[in-house]
């Protein structure tokens, strides 16, 4: 299915937000990358995209998490300060 149609269409089976933290918290464990509260996590093109530090300007980390799977597809940063 392709991710417009996931985004659009709700269907049972997901990954929930809070499963989607965890994935992304063990993921930055495994690379060794720091991981900073507070954390938002909101839907990007039907998939979990869940940034660390979220309050601040720099240093943080974006975990994109395949919402059917929980596979992990990208990671992103530390941005720059």
């Amino acid at each position: 299915m392709s991710r417009l149609g996931r985004w659009l269409f709700l269907s049972e089976g997901q990954i929930s937000k809070e499963d989607a933290v965890d994935i992304a918290q063990a993921e930055c464990a495994r690379r060794c990358i720091q991981w900073w509260e507070p954390v938002r996590v909101h839907r990007h093109y039907g998939d979990w995209a869940v940034w660390t530090y979220a309050d601040h300007r720099g240093g943080n980390v974006r975990v994109i998490v395949d919402r059917g799977t929980g596979r992990v597809k990208a990671v992103f940063g530390p941005t720059p300060r």
